[in-house]
């Protein structure tokens, strides 16, 4: 029997046993009793980065709030799939679960000929926990007021956009960016965010994407113009910047949000539990305050519409790797 084979096996024999264990308790006891020992938070990612300051955030105040330790153990690698598959290798009985964003469970996969996980049939969604918006923004001397001036005039002279490298989500937005409003524009990529946007200021293409963390010092001091956002609706952040949904491009709304999710096969009472706890958790100030501090947007969705922003994924940043003409791999 090979390794997978025998962990999914490993996990389809866990959640029998806690199915088993359910069925000796009254209707709903397992799900009014958790938790009842401390939870652990896998985080696809480093130590210090953003997801995982977020998580460490997060799993404080759930803690805290709940009487019951919650340990974030880092589980990077493998473009935080090695994180993804131990999460889906765990037993589904609410006490693993991930923080993580579409990087690791949605992008990845579609980067391999042979996808290793689905996160629609792989994983239990449990909580959307914030959201960082994308700025299109060009230097503040263009002449540019808007986003539609900058498409129109795009398609008359050579323009280009910076991207923080071949590949990565900023590239592939810009080409999703393209294809719906038909912008003529040359992809000229950077080694991450802060070269792209100074190659930008510097003249050397003429738009550029972030997240409005990565251009706050920019902003601050005068050397951008925000044309727009790609939010559903406009950033408190921003309320000045209108949506590209405003600007006439209803299906570009762009993003990378921060969520829960625990393995297949959760009980729902349990997945509904955990949902309630998160969500308290992000309502929490001390969430809000340190999340903010990032200048992340903290939607507040049912466990339903995070279930749903997750599926409807799969297919647009398949759309965005075919636009960008990235072939997956082995």
């Amino acid at each position: 029997m090979n390794e997978s084979k025998f962990q999914m096996l490993r996990r389809r024999t866990l959640g029998l046993m806690l199915a088993a264990g359910a069925l000796a308790l009254p209707l709903g006891a397992y799900a009014q009793a958790f938790p009842s020992r401390p939870i652990k938070m896998i985080v696809p990612a480093s130590p210090g980065g953003g997801t995982d300051v977020i998580a460490r955030t997060l799993a404080k105040v759930m803690g805290e709030q709940n009487n019951v330790p919650v340990v974030v153990e880092n589980r990077a690698g493998a473009s935080g799939s090695i994180g993804v598959q131990a999460t889906i290798n765990s037993a589904p009985d609410g006490y693993t679960i991930m923080l993580t964003l579409a990087d690791a469970t949605t992008i990845y996969p579609l980067t391999k000929k042979v996808p290793p996980y689905s996160a629609d049939k792989d994983l239990t969604p449990l909580a959307q926990v914030a959201w960082t918006n994308i700025l299109f923004s060009t230097p503040a001397s263009a002449p540019y007021k808007t986003i539609n001036e900058l498409i129109e005039a795009s398609k008359t002279s050579q323009m280009a956009y910076s991207s923080n490298g071949h590949g990565t989500n900023t590239h592939l937005w810009m080409e999703r960016f393209k294809k719906s409003t038909g912008a003529q524009l040359l992809h000229v990529p950077y080694k991450g965010a802060a070269p792209a946007l100074q190659g930008m200021v510097a003249g050397e293409t003429n738009l550029a994407i972030s997240s409005p963390a990565s251009a706050k010092v920019m902003l601050d001091g005068g050397l951008l113009r925000p044309l727009a956002i790609a939010s559903p609706e406009r950033s408190p952040l921003f309320p000045d910047v209108p949506t590209l949904v405003e600007s006439g491009y209803p299906d570009l709304v762009l993003g990378a949000w921060f969520g829960v999710f625990g393995p297949a096969g959760m009980d729902a009472a349990v997945a509904d539990k955990l949902h309630e706890m998160i969500i308290a958790a992000v309502k929490s100030p001390e969430y809000q305050k340190h999340a903010q501090s990032f200048m992340f947007d903290l939607p507040i969705t049912s466990r339903a519409e995070f279930t749903k922003l997750v599926a409807d994924d799969t297919p647009l940043w398949k759309q965005a790797m075919e636009a960008a003409g990235i072939e997956p791999g082995e």
